[in-house]
């Protein structure tokens, strides 16, 4: 008989930690978490009050940490991973008996039986795939099963992953299963991870690809994803902008599934709401990300900004906007997102813009002095697209016209003295900002002009520049730039 709490915690991980409908494999039916559990259940019968107290003494573990190992042990199953056919794919209703299963013979329903033969060989009772094994006309179980998803495949006895364009291992680089946005999560969550190419061949003799060095090698190089994150990933909201990186190049069917696709990869959680767009649920998964992060990378981006009805521009709109910025080490600072935008206090000093290029061969570039007390601070070139003072912004969310006004480069990496007093690193790192103004009427037939906050400008990454006193030289006062600003 096995302990209480071993058939407690059996119950609790089942139900927290696993997925909502299996497939019994043995009968080819689904089945809800109460029967997994009843099996489980009988599967531990053998478990007793001594072999816990054992494990105990020997492994010098707590009970509850033997007792975790051996519910991780004992509840098994597999999970698939797969592009999905255009057609044919085995859906919810034809596994529950709802309908009748369109075709017997057809491509999906050949491709599930094979993922549930390779599943029994591996000695599983127990498998799950996207297609079949979520209630979509369910929003609550559709919701459930997207948030969960990496916990489902993180906690999954193997990942069989079915390639169907590869035949060995050389052939990874050209698989389609690489482009795709949900198969990231599905790469890395895994801890036991197996391929199967064309015709259901496993690409090696491996029992975990994981550890085939053949395999990992080609891997990295398709991905650009580490050997150790692709073996000990992490889930969490650190090294956001590199990881933003590897979902760039790929592609969801819906637009939003582009963000939720990386809720499990940085351990956030958001509520799904198709219909939202890609922008809209980006931007949600950049400010959760925020919310549990104070890594100033993740504003290392260049591009369009996310048009949401928030007044921040400081969030992209895509994974995209993070490809080919310049590395920037960690660094910290305390900011937020609050209703009138990224809440941060930089070290703002003004920039002159003197010289802009129109190249339509070569990246636009434009040159910035900035300028103290008659001190150079720095002369810099910036790659963006700048407008000339007194140029219009052309800004959808604008209400009336308004021009630029001005530059100035946002440092956030300077240091504080004990007596509050800011003191500029040799290398600084900064955000491009810009400021413009707009006609505000004052009476009827007269207007004045209003500048408004400082914006990040869009279409530069983090600036990188170092500063240019000389012995001659002392750095002016500072402590008059320090500003909180809502970019």
């Amino acid at each position: 008989m096995a302990p209480r709490d071993l058939e407690d915690a059996i119950a609790q991980y089942i139900f927290d930690e696993t997925p909502i409908y299996l497939i019994y494999i043995p009968e080819m039916k689904l089945v809800r978490r109460d029967v997994a559990l009843r099996h489980f259940l009988t599967a531990v019968r053998d478990v007793t009050e001594e072999d816990i107290q054992i494990q105990c003494a020997e492994l010098r573990l707590s009970r509850e940490n033997v007792i975790s190992n051996v519910v991780r042990k004992r509840v098994r199953y597999a999970i698939f991973s797969h592009r999905w056919l255009s057609e044919g794919e085995v859906t919810y209703q034809e596994m529950t008996g709802m309908v009748q299963l369109s075709d017997p013979d057809s491509q999906g329903f050949k491709k599930l039986q094979s993922f549930c033969e390779v599943a029994s060989k591996h000695g599983l009772t127990f498998a799950w795939s996207d297609t079949c094994c979520i209630d979509k006309t369910s929003s609550s179980e559709l919701d459930e099963s997207i948030r969960s998803m990496f916990k489902w495949y993180r906690n999954s006895s193997i990942c069989i992953a079915y390639l169907a364009q590869t035949i060995r291992v050389a052939d990874l680089a050209k698989d389609l299963w690489f482009t795709r946005g949900w198969t990231l999560q599905e790469l890395l969550a895994p801890k036991r991870l197996k391929f199967f190419g064309a015709g259901w061949a496993p690409l090696t003799m491996q029992d975990n690809d994981k550890a085939d060095y053949h395999v990992i090698k080609m891997i990295e190089r398709v991905t650009s994803i580490s050997s150790h994150e692709l073996n000990d990933f992490i889930p969490g909201s650190h090294d956001v902008a590199k990881r933003m990186t590897w979902a760039a190049n790929r592609r969801t069917t819906r637009g939003e599934d582009m963000a939720y696709s990386l809720m499990g990869i940085f351990n956030v959680i958001l509520p799904i709401a198709y219909g939202e767009g890609l922008e809209r649920a980006f931007f949600r998964l950049v400010e959760a990300i925020i919310q549990t992060s104070d890594d100033l990378r993740i504003f290392n981006w260049a591009g369009r900004p996310a048009v949401t009805n928030h007044p921040s521009r400081a969030l992209p709109s895509s994974p995209r906007c993070y490809v080919g910025q310049p590395y920037c080490p960690p660094i910290r600072r305390e900011f937020s997102l609050t209703n009138s935008g990224l809440r941060i206090k930089l070290l703002i000093l003004p920039a002159e813009l003197a010289s802009r290029t129109h190249d339509h061969v070569s990246p636009r570039q434009a040159s910035f002095q900035s300028e103290i007390d008659g001190v150079s601070i720095t002369d810099i070139s910036v790659t963006g697209d700048f407008l000339s003072y007194g140029d219009p912004v052309q800004d959808a969310t604008a209400d009336v016209d308004s021009i630029v006004s001005d530059y100035a480069l946002g440092v956030w990496n300077y240091v504080e003295t004990p007596s509050g007093d800011p003191v500029l690193p040799h290398n600084c790192l900064a955000f491009m900002l810009m400021r413009t103004v707009e006609p505000v009427p004052v009476m009827s037939s007269n207007y004045h002009w209003s500048k408004n906050p400082w914006r990040k400008h869009s279409t530069t990454s983090f600036v990188e520049f170092q500063t240019e006193f000389s012995p001659d030289h002392v750095c002016p006062p500072l402590k008059r730039f320090i500003e909180h600003v809502s970019i």
